[in-house]
């Protein structure tokens, strides 16, 4: 099976333009942990993730989550989103993002995402978005094939 067999292909993605505080409602209202952001060619220039969000609101976050790290109160937290909600997506989205073409097969792409320790990734077609494939939905995908092949 392959990437393109399952990927989702009904896609929000950003623009880099995308404000910080734009990005975070769109992940809210699709209860997602990222998009891919375009271009104004419409081709991908990165990938947004919750965790790129909680480093530009709280930066050395991700570095610092040892039994030390205490979590900000919520008005510094709030502070801290004001002071970036209007910065544009680019400043924090991962420029060389993963992306998995539509005839990658699952076995490789589930490498990928656990090797790079990613949950979700644009799906291309000739360099162009054509789709969005998350850890989960694979895992669940081949889990599905071991029961049919079990089966017969």
């Amino acid at each position: 099976m392959l990437v393109g067999d399952i990927m989702e292909r009904d896609i929000t993605s950003l623009s880099e333009e995308t404000t910080l505080m734009e990005a975070i409602s769109t992940m809210a209202i699709h209860e997602t942990s990222g998009f891919p952001v375009l271009n104004n060619e419409g081709r991908i220039a990165g990938f947004l993730s919750e965790k790129d969000v909680l480093n530009a609101i709280i930066p050395g976050y991700l570095g610092h989550m040892d039994d030390n790290f205490r979590m900000p109160d919520l008005g510094k937290i709030k502070a801290m989103i004001k002071r970036v909600g209007n910065d544009p997506a680019r400043d924090y989205m991962i420029k060389d993002c993963i992306t998995f073409d539509e005839h990658e097969t699952l076995s490789n792409a589930v490498m990928i995402f656990f090797r790079k320790k990613i949950r979700r990734a644009p799906v291309t077609r000739d360099g162009m978005l054509i789709g969005i494939v998350d850890r989960e939905k694979i895992i669940r995908q081949l889990v599905q094939d071991k029961f049919k092949d079990d089966e017969a």
